[in-house]
């Protein structure tokens, strides 16, 4: 479904990714283990073949975001680009589970995707503040907060934030999302004011619809709760 020029939203297994038009394609998290046929769907849709997709970024290192990376790379041969500690997490092959639970699909394979294996990847880690040449400019931003290893992407022309796990929307409402990063409640406030700042016109989460109404105010509020 397509939610900006050039941006299309992808039901994966588990949590939604985002595909990034342009002469290479770029991919916004994996999915879960099996989305690797939704995702290469899309692509075909747009008339394009799964080696066009050339970028894989990752917003975080959990299961629900990153269990198609394996099959994904082997189809396409994109590259990767993370933080460097989400690096270092698929080097020792330990995909983490994400805190959402399993469903009774996943759990059939959930073995397989939760021991330690090596995940074959070529790439680049990102560094905060990094500008990719990607839709007129995509800004990585490391958060924390979820995890460590968590970076939003924010599409400065459009003005969209691909917000990951920092943020969900639940029961109707865009929340910050449960966070196990070193200081979570900490870096889920400095976060969420550094976003506001950018004044971003849409929220495109992982997990939740795309939100598009006062999303500067709706971060600062977040904010406040979260220091109340």
């Amino acid at each position: 479904m397509q939610v900006a020029p050039g941006v299309y939203a992808i039901g994966a297994v588990g949590s939604t990714a985002y595909l990034l038009g342009g002469i290479e394609l770029t991919l916004v998290d994996a999915g879960g283990p099996g989305s690797t046929p939704r995702i290469l769907r899309q692509v075909r849709q747009l008339e394009r073949q799964p080696r066009d997709l050339t970028r894989i970024l990752l917003t975080h290192v959990d299961l629900d975001h990153v269990g198609a990376l394996p099959a994904l790379l082997e189809a396409t041969g994109a590259h990767v680009f993370a933080h460097p500690a989400a690096f270092e997490l698929l080097a020792t092959g330990r995909v983490a589970r994400g805190d959402r639970g399993l469903s009774s699909a996943w759990a059939l394979v959930r073995g397989a995707f939760t021991r330690p294996r090596r995940v074959p990847l070529a790439g680049e880690p990102l560094a905060d503040g990094m500008v990719l040449p990607i839709l007129g400019g995509l800004r990585a931003i490391f958060t924390g907060g979820h995890s460590d290893d968590h970076v939003v992407y924010f599409l400065e022309q459009p003005r969209l934030l691909l917000a990951g796990d920092l943020l969900e929307g639940r029961r109707g409402h865009l929340e910050a999302f449960p966070a196990k990063g070193a200081r979570p409640r900490e870096q889920t406030v400095i976060a969420l004011r550094r976003l506001a700042d950018l004044d971003p016109l849409g929220i495109l989460p992982g997990h939740g619809p795309v939100y598009r109404d006062n999303i500067a105010l709706r971060l600062i509020r977040l904010a406040e709760i979260l220091e109340e």
